[in-house]
């Protein structure tokens, strides 16, 4: 029998079929190959009040989230960083570049960490469980925040500095746990339908 396309929903990595609609026998036999177990009927299971697509979408949003926190506070970090504004304080040319070409490092921790995690997700894709990668990385990332949030309270003028080594050491991590986040949650994706990788996509952007 064949089966129209009306009945089948597909995604990158999984066929849904409607409810009601049969489903071929030779498939079933295929896919209880692959499973090494008798494949029930694959149904598409339903979005109630989509819950679903809003959960993605909001994985989306919070997937760069961290980098713009860091990118965004430019009068903050100015005001961190006063000491190193300039010979005219009496500080050397090193202590200058650290003000000047602040978002130059923290992009520099942020690219090298990402393409290392990201390098390094792709290998233990198979390894580590999916849950595992994601909470771990959101509980680096929440407890880089905690930190940065306590430095606010913190007269950093005598150690500018070692605040300044603290905040990139603190980049580079956000950025790293941010890019095992991304990459897990996108391969999550493609074992529902494809809105709900259209709403993390969406989410993201």
């Amino acid at each position: 029998s064949i089966v129209s396309e009306d009945d089948t929903c597909g995604s990158s990595n999984s066929t849904y079929q409607a409810l009601g609609s049969p489903q071929p026998t030779d498939q079933e036999a295929l896919l209880g190959k692959l499973l090494d177990r008798p494949a029930p009927g694959l149904h598409r299971p339903e979005d109630r009040f989509n819950g679903t697509y809003i959960i993605f979408f909001s994985l989306g949003i919070g997937s760069l989230l961290p980098w713009n926190f860091f990118v965004t506070a430019k009068e903050y970090w100015s005001f961190k960083l006063r000491n190193c504004s300039g010979t005219a304080l009496g500080k050397d040319s090193e202590d200058a570049d650290i003000l000047n070409y602040f978002e130059s490092y923290l992009a520099v921790a942020s690219t090298v960490p990402s393409l290392l995690c990201l390098v390094a997700n792709f290998l233990l894709v198979n390894r580590v469980r999916v849950h595992v990668r994601v909470l771990s990385s959101l509980t680096v990332t929440l407890a880089i925040f905690v930190v940065m949030i306590a430095l606010v309270k913190v007269d950093t003028s005598s150690w500018t500095r070692g605040f300044f080594t603290v905040t990139v050491i603190c980049m580079a991590l956000v950025s790293g746990s941010s890019t095992i986040f991304n990459s897990s949650v996108y391969g999550l994706t493609g074992s529902f339908p494809i809105r709900n990788a259209q709403a993390l996509i969406s989410g993201a952007t």
